[in-house]
C-alpha cells in the first residue's frame, strides 16, 4: 500500500505530516513497532516503523542517525509519538527528512502504539482482501468465457475492458493467436527480430516494458507458461507499472486461464496429430484398399492429389548408444511443435508428420518455383539454425526429388529416408542430404560381388573357348558393339579392325550363344554382364 493511501483512511486522515512530503508515494509492505536502540539491523526496505522514540529522547543525534539510515534502507516512513517524550521534533530532524524525502508522521498522544499498528494492518489487510476478492471474481469471469466456449478472443476483449489496454495473444515468435488483430501489424518488426535472435522476453522476468522508435508506442509483454514451458506471449498496449497491483492481479488471472485454454487446445492438437500420423503412415505403407480411398482420405487432411511436393525426413543428431526411446520421442515432440510454429512464422505451406524416430516435412511447392532444391535447403537451414539456438539441439535431413503429385510422395519418402540414412553417419550434425539418382555402376556396386560374379559367368559362359586370345577378342568386340548402340561401323572404328572382322566375330557370338544379339532382353543382359566384368576387374 502507498503511504498516501494509508493516510487517506480513517483514523489517519487527520494526522499531520511532520516532514518528508516527497515520500508520500512510498510503498508499505510491513509495519513494525519498537522502542529499543538496536532496531536498525532488523529493518527492511518498505518497512513502516511506529515508535515513541523513548530510546533517543535525550539523544537528538541518534534520532538524526535513525532517520538517515532508514532513508538509506528505503524504509516507508517513521510514525513517532512526539508529545510523550519530545514535546516537538527537532528542527534538524525535520530539515533532514525534507531533504531526504523521508516521511515522518506525528502520532496523537492518546493513541497507543498497539492500536496504531492494528489500525494500519486492518487497512492494509482490507485492501489486500478486496484485491484478492476482485482477483477471484475476475478469475470466475475469465473462466466462464472459456467454459461457455466463447474462447480466447472474448477473454482478451474482456481483459481490454478491465485494464483499458488493448490485448493481443501471440506465439513466442509473434504469430497471431487471438485478440486485437489491429496490433498484429505493429508487431511485424518484432516477428522478424525474434526469428533471427530468439526470445524477445528476458530470461526469468515476469514481464517487460518497451517502446518503439518508429511508431512511438509503448507496450507491456507477459509470458504465458504451460507445463513449465513458454507457450505464448500476452501483449498489452501501453505500460503496466509494477505499482498497479490491482491491474497486475487481473492480468495474472487472465494468464492463468489462458494457460488452461492453451493446454486444452494442446490436448486437442495431440489427438489430431496422432490421427494425422496414423493416416500418413498408412499412406506410406500403401495400406489403403484402393487409389480412390487414398485420395479420399488425403482430402480430409488437406493434401491435394494434383500438387507438387518435396519430402524432407529429419532425425535428431545423437549417438545411437546414447539413445533412449522415451527421451528421443519427447525431444521429437518438442521439435515437431517448434517446427510447426517456425514454419507458420516463415509462411511456408507445409504438413508435418512423425514416423518412428523421424519428423517428416511435406512441403507444397508452388508451380512457379524453379529451383526447388535451393528453396528447400533455405528453409531447412533456417529451421536447423533456430532449433540449435532455441533448444540447443541439432537435426539432419534427407530430401527427396520433386514429387509431381501426392501418389509419388511414397517414393519421395523412401528417397529422403535413404538419402538421410546413407549420408548421415559420414557427415556432421545439422547436415542436409538431397537424394541423387544412381547410375548403373552405382546400383551394381550395391550388390554383393559373389552375386555379380555369378550373373556374369551365367551370361557369358557359352563364350568360353579353348583359345584364350579368341575369347578375349570376342568379349571385347561384343562389349564395344553393345556400347556403340549396335553400330558395326562404329565398333570397327573403335577396335581398329575391318568392318568384316566385326561381322565375323558377332556371328561367332550368336552361334555360340544360340540367340540373336538384337534381342532387347539379351542385349541388356549382355551389357550388364560386361559392366560387371569391368567392376570385378577394378
Amino acid at each position: 500500500m502507498k503511504l498516501q493511501t494509508l493516510l487517506a483512511h480513517a483514523p489517519f486522515q487527520d494526522i499531520p505530516l511532520a516532514a518528508g512530503a516527497r515520500g508520500m508515494a512510498n510503498d508499505i509492505t510491513n509495519v513494525t513497532m519498537m522502542d529499543a536502540p538496536d532496531i536498525l539491523p532488523y529493518l527492511k526496505s518498505n518497512d513502516l516503523l511506529v515508535t515513541t522514540g523513548y530510546h533517543v529522547k535525550d539523544k537528538p543525534g541518534e534520532l538524526i542517525s535513525l532517520i538517515e539510515q532508514m532513508a538509506q534502507k528505503n524504509c516507508a516512513a517513521l510514525f513517532i509519538k512526539t508529545k510523550r517524550f519530545f514535546g516537538h521534533l527537532p528542527k534538524e530532524a525535520i530539515q533532514l527528512a525534507d531533504q531526504l524525502g523521508f516521511p515522518i508522521v506525528e502520532i496523537p498522544e492518546n493513541w497507543s502504539l498497539g492500536e496504531t499498528v492494528n489500525q494500519m494492518l486492518n487497512i492494509i489487510l482490507d485492501k489486500r482482501t478486496s484485491e484478492l476478492r476482485g482477483a477471484i471474481e475476475t478469475h470466475k469471469l475469465f473462466s466462464s468465457h472459456i467454459i461457455s466456449g466463447k474462447g480466447l478472443n472474448a477473454l482478451l476483449a474482456n481483459l481490454t475492458e478491465l485494464t483499458s489496454h488493448q490485448a493481443f495473444l501471440s506465439t513466442v515468435y509473434f504469430s497471431a493467436i487471438a485478440g486485437d488483430h489491429s496490433l498484429a501489424e505493429a508487431f511485424l518488426p518484432f516477428k522478424k527480430w525474434a526469428s533471427k535472435h530468439g526470445s524477445f522476453l528476458p530470461a526469468g522476468s515476469a514481464f517487460t516494458m518497451f517502446s518503439t522508435l518508429d511508431q512511438k508506442e509503448s507496450y507491456t509483454l507477459f509470458p504465458v507458461y504451460t507445463h513449465e514451458k513458454k507457450a505464448a506471449l500476452l501483449l498489452l498496449k501501453g505500460f503496466v507499472y509494477p505499482t498497479e497491483q490491482v491491474k497486475l492481479l487481473t492480468i495474472e488471472q487472465a494468464l492463468n486461464v489462458i494457460s488452461f485454454e492453451l493446454l486444452k487446445e494442446e490436448a486437442v492438437k495431440q489427438s489430431t496429430r496422432r490421427i494425422r500420423n496414423e493416416f500418413f503412415s498408412n499412406f506410406l505403407d500403401d495400406a489403403f484398399s484402393s487409389e480412390e480411398e487414398t485420395i479420399s482420405r488425403a482430402k480430409e487432411f488437406d493434401l491435394p492429389l494434383k500438387q507438387k511436393y518435396v519430402c524432407a525426413v529429419g532425425r535428431i543428431d545423437a549417438p545411437e548408444e546414447e539413445w533412449s526411446y522415451y527421451t528421443n520421442q519427447k525431444e521429437l515432440d518438442e521439435v515437431y511443435y517448434f517446427f510447426e510454429k517456425e514454419l507458420h512464422t516463415m509462411d511456408i505451406p507445409c504438413d508435418l508428420f512423425t514416423k518412428g524416430d523421424t519428423v517428416i516435412i511435406l512441403s507444397k511447392v508452388p508451380d512457379h518455383m524453379k529451383d526447388t532444391q535451393l528453396f528447400t535447403a533455405s528453409f531447412l537451414e533456417k529451421l536447423q539454425s533456430r532449433l540449435s539456438r532455441e533448444h540447443n539441439m541439432t537435426i539432419s535431413f534427407g530430401v527427396s526429388h520433386l514429387c509431381s503429385s501426392l501418389l509419388f510422395v511414397r517414393q519421395g519418402y523412401k528417397e529422403a529416408r535413404d538419402a538421410l540414412k546413407t549420408n548421415r553417419l559420414s557427415s556432421g550434425p545439422s547436415s542436409i542430404h538431397f537424394h541423387r539418382t544412381k547410375d548403373v555402376n552405382e546400383l551394381l556396386r550395391m550388390l554383393p560381388p559373389k552375386d555379380l560374379s555369378q550373373f556374369y559367368k551365367h551370361t557369358v559362359q557359352h563364350l568360353k573357348l579353348n583359345n584364350l586370345e579368341e575369347e578375349r577378342s570376342l568379349l571385347e568386340t561384343l562389349f564395344v558393339y553393345m556400347e556403340s548402340h549396335c553400330h558395326i561401323s562404329e565398333t570397327a572404328k573403335r577396335l581398329f579392325v575391318h568392318r568384316n572382322t566385326v561381322v565375323y566375330r558377332l556371328e561367332k557370338c550368336e552361334e555360340l550363344l544360340g540367340i540373336s544379339l538384337k534381342d532387347p532382353d539379351f542385349s541388356l543382359q549382355v551389357r550388364l554382364a560386361l559392366r560387371i566384368k569391368h567392376l570385378l576387374n577394378a
